[in-house]
């Protein structure tokens, strides 16, 4: 699963009066911020709250500020603060929880996700992100019905469509998984990692034994991106299980040169062992 991109909003109002003082230095931070001056904008965060100790916006925009420096256990207490103040901010509650999923703090991230769930089920993408916290965790039957709630909210959620994918798989719930490709290969035809889906794919008809339908798949993953080495690797693994060696040390051999072993989701597993025996006699 990709690594979330930081997505910060900077507070401006709120439900609060505040002096026009500390107002005015949070709009400025704000400004500040908006155009990458982030030290100029701490700097007026700070006095804000300086002025006014109980400003909960200045202190959720000087944690986002933490956060950008990857400060996170100063970005952590702005936002618990701002939270002290202000308990019905969502936003900040949100940011918080991400900061602890980013820290892999995920039992605490977990905690503020459902205090969100809790308030208003249907806020961004909620049930995707507990259900990350929870795959991170391997809680993949929690997750589950999280990423199913996700996709009730938005039945075009791609990321929580490939998701429920990879944990039935892991769950071995193969036939679930099967329509689940169908349905988001049918639906996002044009997605830009579509190679992955056909090879992932792949791989599940290997663990269900039907290999032709895996070549199939994998093939049609290498004509998308004729450089993927992850599915030219998977590709002489289906060979080499239908006994072409032949074909399959080739591919191996290909997929050594492109750099397979350097790929993120690369793993040494079993199949890749037995492949490597054979190739490198």
């Amino acid at each position: 699963m990709n690594k979330l991109k930081i997505s910060l909003l900077f507070i401006l109002f709120s439900t609060f009066l505040f002096s026009q003082e500390e107002a005015e230095l949070n709009t400025k931070g704000i400004e500040f911020a908006k155009k990458g001056k982030i030290n100029e904008a701490f700097e007026l965060f700070d006095k804000a709250i300086k002025t006014n100790p109980n400003f909960p916006n200045a202190y959720s925009n000087r944690g986002n500020v933490y956060r950008m420096r990857k400060e996170y256990d100063l970005a952590i207490k702005d936002y618990s603060k701002s939270i002290e103040l202000n308990p019905e901010n969502l936003g900040v509650i949100y940011s918080r929880a991400n900061v602890y999923l980013e820290k892999e703090e995920f039992k605490n991230a977990i905690i503020d996700y459902t205090t969100i769930i809790n308030k208003e089920p249907s806020y961004k993408t909620i049930y995707f992100d507990r259900a990350y916290a929870n795959i991170r965790l391997e809680n993949y039957e929690i997750a589950k019905k999280d990423l199913e709630s996700q996709i009730k909210i938005n039945p075009k959620d791609f990321k929580s469509l490939a998701n429920l994918i990879n944990i039935n798989t892991k769950l071995e719930l193969y036939e679930e998984a099967k329509l689940d490709y169908e349905k988001i290969l049918n639906d996002f035809p044009r997605q830009e990692n579509l190679h992955i889906l056909y090879n992932n794919r792949a791989s599940l008809y290997i663990e269900t034994n039907e290999l032709e339908k895996a070549l199939e798949d994998v093939n049609k993953s290498i004509k998308l991106k004729r450089k993927y080495s992850m599915g030219i690797l998977n590709r002489g693994n289906i060979y080499l299980k239908l006994g072409n060696t032949k074909k399959a040390c080739k591919d191996f051999k290909k997929a050594i040169e492109l750099g397979v072993l350097k790929e993120d989701h690369f793993k040494a597993d079993e199949d890749f062992e037995k492949l490597k025996t054979n190739c490198e006699k």
